[in-house]
């Protein structure tokens, strides 16, 4: 019997191509569309990577995305189209939308990655958001001060990482701050040539864990088929690096089972009101004193959760997002077993250079770590403006205690493991 064909559409962030392909390839026949990028080197070492497993297109930069991938699915007669990546996932839903295959309905579209829609819809159904205005000008900026109020948070409306994003205070310069954010969002290759920007109410996180080293905000990670919600997991997050910058997450969740059970209840609300039926879904909230707030929901897993799932609980996020996709059998919801984070900690709030970088050996030396990536040499230059995609290291640690994948975390971010300067500053000896 001939295996379905799977069309993924790559992108930057999500599982690496070795990890999805290695996973997919034996059952799928698999067709990969992805776009050059401006690294000679990196280009490359895609090319190989995709030459040794499947079929693949680098999709010309001046050709749209959507109706590319409509006419080479209709030619391979693919009988599903995926998106691990944040960046592409309207792409991929809406050609799935045009070909009749399995996806979220095409009136859900217009909200899967711009936060103003969404925040609507999530109000419009009761789903508790915070005040909000969209702004495009620096004087929509100041007149939503007044009617949003302070303290506040800039971003993106389509975004991803933390980018441009500023929080706004009572005694902030506006027009810095937007020249600011405006300057990082045009720069960035996650962002546009035309500013848009959500201002919105700062929440004040409550404390709901007994140890201070857990952050006041939580993803789910939920798989919809069919409009049923199945919840992966609960995950427990870092606290974040200023402005709003993560260092990472942790699941299971250690909080208590009825807490557990209210933010499951909210993610579920939350997919509902955005109409969500076939897809991976990463849902983000604050934990307040009223309860959890909505952030913002995308269809995509959360960043390292399909790691943390493989080493928690054996489960294949990977291959279930591939069945939703294709119509095929969902595995099993994950029973974990251990626990299992993702860290990625981040560099100071300025601008830096790094005088020191650990070897991948130190890092995997860490009790508890079991992947670790060094993106940086000695000399890189580092900005908290790209958000949390100027990690220092990309850590994937295992432990049958949670205490111990927090002090690993405080191992990677203890004085003397990595080291900076300012720009202008001189390296030491």
């Amino acid at each position: 019997m001939p295996h379905p064909t799977l069309v993924i559409i790559d992108g930057p962030g999500g599982p690496t191509p070795d990890w999805y392909l290695s996973r997919l390839c034996p059952d799928y026949d698999v067709h990969v569309l992805w776009r050059p990028g401006p690294d000679p080197a990196a280009h490359e070492r895609r090319v190989r990577t995709f030459d040794s497993w499947c079929a693949h297109v680098g999709v010309p930069a001046d050709a749209d995305l959507t109706d590319y991938t409509v006419e080479y699915a209709k030619r391979h007669s693919a009988d599903g189209i995926v998106a691990f990546s944040e960046i592409p996932v309207v792409e991929a839903h809406t050609a799935a939308a045009e070909l009749g295959l399995p996806g979220n309905p095409r009136e859900s579209l217009p909200v899967l990655r711009n936060k103003t829609r969404q925040r609507a819809a999530f109000r419009a159904a009761g789903v508790p958001v915070p005040r909000f205005a969209e702004v495009r000008t620096a004087e929509e900026f100041h007149e939503a001060r007044h009617t949003v109020g302070l303290p506040a948070v800039l971003k993106p409306v389509v975004g991803a990482g933390s980018m441009a994003t500023h929080a706004v205070d009572a005694d902030d310069d506006l027009d810095e701050i937007w020249a600011q954010a405006c300057q990082a969002y045009v720069n960035d290759p996650r962002g546009g040539a035309r500013p848009l920007f959500i201002l919105e109410q700062r929440l004040i996180g409550s404390q709901w864990y007994p140890d201070a080293r857990y952050g006041d905000h939580v993803s789910v990670e939920s798989i919809v088929r069919r409009g049923r919600v199945t919840h992966l997991a609960v995950t427990d997050k870092f606290p974040l690096s200023p402005p709003f910058r993560e260092n990472g997450s942790m699941l299971p969740s250690v909080l208590p089972t009825e807490r557990v059970r209210e933010i499951e209840a909210c993610a579920t609300a939350a997919v509902e009101a955005l109409g969500l039926t076939d897809s991976a879904v990463h849902t983000e909230f604050k934990l307040t004193a009223e309860g959890p707030m909505a952030i913002e929901v995308n269809c995509r897993i959360g960043g390292g959760a399909v790691e943390m799932l493989h080493h928690s609980a054996g489960y294949d996020f990977v291959a279930a997002t591939a069945a939703v996709a294709t119509g095929g059998g969902l595995p099993a919801a994950p029973e974990p077993h251990r626990y299992a984070g993702w860290l990625i900690p981040q560099p100071p709030d300025r601008p830096v250079v790094l005088s020191r970088v650990p070897s991948t050996s130190e890092i995997l030396a860490i009790p508890g770590v079991r992947e670790a990536v060094v993106p940086h040499e000695v000399g890189a230059r580092l900005s908290p403006e790209r958000g949390s995609a100027n990690y220092l290291t990309d850590v994937i640690a295992v432990s049958d205690r949670p205490e111990q994948l927090l002090d690993c975390f405080d191992r990677l971010t203890a004085p003397g493991l990595f080291a900076f300067h300012g720009p202008e500053e001189p390296v030491a000896g």
